[in-house]
Formats: structure tokens, C-alpha cells, sequence
């Protein structure tokens, strides 16, 4: 982490700990705009997601003491209500929204009974090839695979296996020598710097070489569609997330349409009724690009959202929706700081401290 990025947080968590612990953060609310603040998650921590990553998961217990902190200052539903209610103008209070994203199986066995406590709704952005394939993304094999035999030896056996492509093969053994074979370098390098395909290829021959099963690490992660009618006859909203969480820019236009088409015609089967939002896979601003806005806007979606901070305002895009990340780390006194429009205030002077 580079010092300027760390003395750019320093300052955020100071100023967020300033308006929560002094009230502040109330004042700043009646201040500043209505908004809505999207949260975006992945798990609530349980032992179907035990190989996930920690910034995949959150614990019930902390994700039940957020939703209960924003419901007594917000109205915290789903994403499709928020944004109606926000472009509408109906109701007083501020909004705060609930997603998690890829539909696995803890959203139905552990997040349903927390929003049920708190008596609130959330959003489920689905990838529909685990549901009617049973196959798991790259991104599961490579957490599963890094389970088995840890950072560095899988850097070098992965190495060996994908020979055919050099410059991949070269990245990832520059990981080892710099003590950087974390799953965090790990994944972005193989996301942002190995062509798909031979990534893909060679994960798939190492995690069978492991003897891993992907019928079997789908069943482990993900719902079925009996648990996704289930989640959505709780109250649960569900949206698309594309047929298999690809980085939309890098795809041509018409591979982009088919993902996210493909994604709300498999969801519309399922439940007999068309999704209107969407999550771009990754969500950077590098990770989709003008096609996929296209591409989700033809395909019926009337919302699509980001993973870059922020809240969402009347009369913002509803395709390039800012949500605030949340996982086993997530601070409340930083989220009460995005929630209250203090973050803003401060974008307004070109200062950006919600990193």
C-alpha cells in the first residue's frame, strides 16, 4: 500500500470517527442531499464459504449491528425499491441498500434470518451457470486450489502448467522472489495480466490434479434454484450478475450482450418474473465499459451498480450506482460516514477520503 493511499485512509477513518462518535453525522444528514447508500457484500461467514477469501465474507453478528445502526436513520430495502423511491422522490429519509453478489448458499441459510431480525430487505445479484450448469468461475478454483497447497507452491506448480503461456508464467514467478504470492496478488494478476483463456485452462488442470470436482465445489458454494425461490419468497430481491462473472470490457460486444441477456432470460425462468437490476462482475470502472451499459439496459435492467464508493443521489446514472464494499473488516463509523452524505461533502471539494 502506497503512503499517499495510506495517509488518505488515516485521514478518512480520523474525520469518519469524528462525525459518527460526536454526532455529527446527523447533522451532516439533514445537510446534505437525500441519497442512497448501496453496501455490497459477498458471504455471511459460514462454513459453505470457508474457502473464500476474507474480503468475501462478514460475520452475522457485525452485519446485524450495521443493518440495525442504519435502520433506526434510514430506510434500508431493496436496490429496485431504493432507486424508485430516490427518482420518485417519495418518502423523507435518506436510503440504504443491502446487495451481496453471486448467489451463494449462505445468503439463504445465514443472511435471511439477519435481515429478519432487523426487519429489513436486500438485494441478491445472481451468476446463472452455477445455478443451471453447476460450474463454479475461475475465481473458486483458484481460492480452492490455494486452500490445498498455499500462495507459493502454487505459483510454481501453476508456472509449470501453463508453459505455453510465457508472459503469464512470468508474472506470476516474479510473485515469489518479491514475497508477494498472496491470494490478493495472486487473483489480480491472473483477473488483469493472464490472457482468460490459458488462465482457465491451466486452473481447471491443476484443480483436477488436486482432485478437485466442480459439480461438487458449485453444490458446496452456491444455491439451487429451489434455495434462490426461496430467498426471493422471503423478501429478497434478485438481480443479475452475468451467466459467468467475466470482465465485461474484455469481452467483444456481442460476448458482453450475451452475458448479462443470457444472465436475466435464465433468472426470468427461474422465478417467472424479469430481474431489473444488475451488478457489473468486479465492478471497477475498467471491469465494464459503455457496451455493457448498453448491453444491460437492452436487456431489461433498469439499474447496474459499481463497486466504486459512494451514494447515489436523484437524478445520478442509474447504471454506474456506487456501492460501499463490506466484509470482515468493515467499519461502522466509516459507513455512517458515507451514509450521512459526509464523504460527499467532502468529494465536493475535490477531497475523496472514502477509500
Amino acid at each position: 500500500m502506497s503512503f499517499k493511499h495510506t495517509l488518505r485512509r488515516t485521514a478518512g477513518d480520523a474525520y469518519a470517527r469524528l462525525l459518527f462518535h460526536t454526532g455529527l453525522h446527523a447533522v451532516v444528514d439533514k445537510l446534505m442531499p437525500r441519497r442512497m447508500l448501496v453496501l455490497a457484500g459477498h458471504c455471511v461467514s459460514a462454513p459453505t464459504c470457508a474457502s473464500l477469501p476474507k474480503d468475501m465474507k462478514i460475520r452475522g453478528d457485525d452485519l446485524g449491528r450495521i443493518l440495525t445502526w442504519l435502520s433506526k436513520r434510514y430506510d434500508v430495502v431493496t436496490l429496485a425499491e431504493g432507486a424508485r423511491r430516490l427518482a420518485s422522490g417519495e418518502g423523507s429519509r435518506s436510503i440504504a441498500v443491502l446487495t451481496m453478489d453471486d448467489g451463494y448458499r449462505d445468503n439463504l441459510t445465514h443472511l435471511v434470518p439477519v435481515l429478519k431480525g432487523v426487519g429489513v430487505g436486500a438485494t441478491v445479484y445472481l451468476e446463472s451457470r452455477p445455478l443451471d450448469e453447476r460450474r463454479a468461475n475461475w475465481t473458486h478454483k483458484l481460492f480452492w486450489c490455494l486452500e490445498q497447497m498455499g500462495p507459493e507452491p502454487f505459483v510454481l506448480r501453476y508456472t509449470e502448467i501453463a508453459r505455453a503461456d510465457k508472459q503469464g508464467s512470468i508474472v506470476l514467478n516474479q510473485l515469489v522472489p518479491h514475497g508477494q504470492a498472496t491470494t490478493y496478488h495472486i487473483k489480480r494478476l491472473l483477473k488483469y495480466e493472464v490472457d482468460p483463456v490459458e488462465r482457465d485452462r491451466a486452473l481447471d488442470a491443476l484443480f483436477l490434479e488436486l482432485g478437485g470436482d466442480d459439480r461438487e465445489l458449485t453444490d458446496a458454494l452456491y444455491m439451487t434454484w429451489t434455495d434462490v425461490r426461496a430467498l426471493a419468497a422471503s423478501g429478497v430481491e434478485i438481480g443479475g450478475h452475468t451467466v459467468s462473472h467475466p470482465i465485461l470490457s474484455k469481452l467483444p460486444r456481442d460476448a458482453q450482450a450475451a452475458e448479462i441477456q443470457d444472465c436475466a432470460a435464465s433468472i426470468e425462468r427461474g422465478l417467472g418474473r424479469a430481474p431489473v437490476s444488475f451488478a457489473y462482475p468486479f465492478g471497477r470502472s475498467w471491469d465494464f465499459d459503455e457496451h455493457s451499459v448498453a448491453a444491460a439496459r437492452a436487456a431489461g435492467f433498469t439499474t447496474a451498480t459499481t463497486t466504486h464508493a459512494g451514494v447515489q443521489v436523484r437524478g445520478g446514472d442509474p447504471y454506474r450506482i456506487p456501492r460501499v464494499m463490506i466484509d470482515e473488516d468493515a467499519q461502522l463509523h466509516r459507513i455512517a460516514a458515507e451514509a450521512c452524505g459526509g464523504y460527499a461533502l467532502l468529494r465536493r471539494f475535490g477531497l475523496d477520503l472514502s477509500a
